[in-house]
């Protein structure tokens, strides 16, 4: 999924507006080459789920926290019943809130800035992206992520996605910088 989200989708069940699908054909075309995490960027929010490395969530009763050994970066997601904000400062990873339904965490996240791809292969999103995900473990082992996009700008109506990460229970994250060495462009 970190080489195509919609890997598991038909091309027309990925509803992309006229200008994504430019963007997208150019970007498929130009090999990827200004793929933004190439340059250190944060990869942002659904793709930082999709790349090999391991993840933690952190779970209090407000607040769940994840830590990615990728960028080694982190995202909060608030559980304390906010809602949305509507004037949230554009960010590579958004402003996310939580709710529980049932076994499933249900994230909402907005907020984002455009300078992230939804996966290597270029699918676009603008700053209107509305993303949410959500997390079940199916088993002691696995999880399974749902991930709906929803970004009026870009698509023309939402579509949703599944990954199933593995489940670590143990071990350490290490520290993950790019631009050390950095030998990608």
């Amino acid at each position: 999924y970190l080489n195509n989200i919609a890997a598991d989708l038909k091309p027309e069940e990925v509803p992309m507006q006229p200008w994504a699908t430019a963007v997208f054909t150019q970007r498929r075309a130009d090999e990827s080459k200004d793929f933004p995490y190439t340059r250190c960027l944060l990869p942002g929010v659904p793709m930082i789920s999709s790349f090999p490395a391991p993840w933690k969530l952190i779970q209090n009763p407000n607040l769940i926290a994840i830590l990615y050994e990728n960028s080694s970066t982190y995202r909060q997601i608030f559980m304390d019943g906010r809602v949305l904000s509507k004037d949230a400062n554009p960010a590579f990873m958004g402003y996310s809130t939580g709710r529980w339904e049932g076994d499933s965490l249900v994230v909402e996240t907005t907020g984002f800035n455009d300078k992230t791809w939804l996966d290597l292969s270029g699918h676009p999103h603008s700053d209107a992206l509305r993303v949410i995900e959500r997390f079940r473990r199916t088993d002691i082992g696995h999880m399974e992520v749902q991930i709906t996009i929803d970004d009026a700008k870009a698509y023309t109506k939402p579509w949703t996605v599944k990954i199933n990460p593995v489940l670590l229970l143990e071990g350490d994250l290490f520290e993950s910088v790019c631009n050390e060495n950095e030998k990608d462009i």
